[in-house]
């Protein structure tokens, strides 16, 4: 638990953030919590993280006419974390999921608003493993001694940040979630062309159109640059084509640190099993 002094008095903070964030197995997580996003297929809900191994997931989305939809977490499910949370805390930071293609931000800023102790929201304007990065380095200015609410104001302004590129693997999951038009779809399979996406200002943008998977994903890699943080490879059910960037990726950058981890089933959803995700930080 992290205690930020203010004034001479301690204030236990309590981090929260979705299931969109990639969180790594080894992360210090004695004050971090995460609300479950919802995955809802053929009548039933899930909850991300909580009601479907990611093995089930795939299955689901392999053999449904009908590609399962994300939703925000439930009013519920916030309340009753925060109703723990006051309890045991002074106040709490939230990191979430983009509010330009969630509606996560808005309801936890209403129920936020239900509580004794302070909720301070933080968009970070993309997903996975940034959300993780900006609480870390949240727990770092709390170790400086910054205020809660400058310490949301400072993570929020995120932009210059994260270099980011999304591989779509499956257009056929954009077509299912009426994200692509046929007539796209049908173009973009017959010319094989692969769309990169790129998350800015929060919002999912088209950053290259490119006609096969080598040169997509070539085009990726030459969107980045050497940096000191932290690289990462982020996958939709498929550890062998993570591997495969990756060591792409260390052939140009032969000094870079580059990790490995899974994106949420949440992702998935629009891109399919197969898609990746290439984001870097600086320092």
């Amino acid at each position: 638990m992290i205690e930020c002094a203010i004034g001479g008095n301690s204030m236990k903070i309590a981090w929260v953030t979705d299931s969109s964030a990639y969180i790594p197995k080894n992360a210090h997580r004695s004050d971090l919590y995460v609300v479950p996003l919802q995955i809802n297929h053929e009548n039933t809900t899930y909850k991300d993280g909580i009601d479907l191994t990611t093995n089930e997931f795939y299955d689901l989305l392999s053999h449904s006419e009908f590609s399962p939809k994300s939703s925000q977490p439930t009013v519920y499910d916030i309340e009753q974390l925060f109703q723990t949370l006051e309890v045991e805390y002074d106040v709490i930071i939230a990191v979430l999921i983009s509010r330009q293609i969630s509606g996560t931000f808005d309801t936890v800023a209403s129920v936020s608003r239900t509580i004794s102790i302070p909720v301070h929201l933080v968009d970070s304007k993309i997903v996975s493993w940034p959300l993780y990065d900006l609480i870390q380095r949240g727990r770092v200015l709390v170790e400086e001694g910054m205020a809660p609410k400058v310490i949301a104001q400072t993570l929020h302004d995120n932009e210059d940040i994260y270099t980011n590129r999304i591989f779509v693997a499956d257009l056929n999951q954009l077509l299912k979630g009426g994200r692509i038009s046929k007539l796209g779809f049908f173009v973009g399979n017959i010319l094989r062309i692969h769309p990169i996406l790129k998350f800015k200002e929060g919002s999912i943008q088209i950053a290259h159109k490119i006609r096969t998977r080598k040169r997509a994903i070539l085009q990726m890699i030459k969107d980045f640059e050497p940096t000191s943080n932290e690289m990462w490879v982020l996958h939709c059910g498929s550890e062998k084509t993570a591997h495969e960037v990756k060591q792409q990726l260390q052939v140009r950058f032969p000094a870079q640190v580059i990790q490995i981890g899974e994106l949420s089933p949440i992702i998935a959803i629009h891109g399919g099993q197969g898609s990746f995700a290439i984001v870097s930080a600086k320092a």
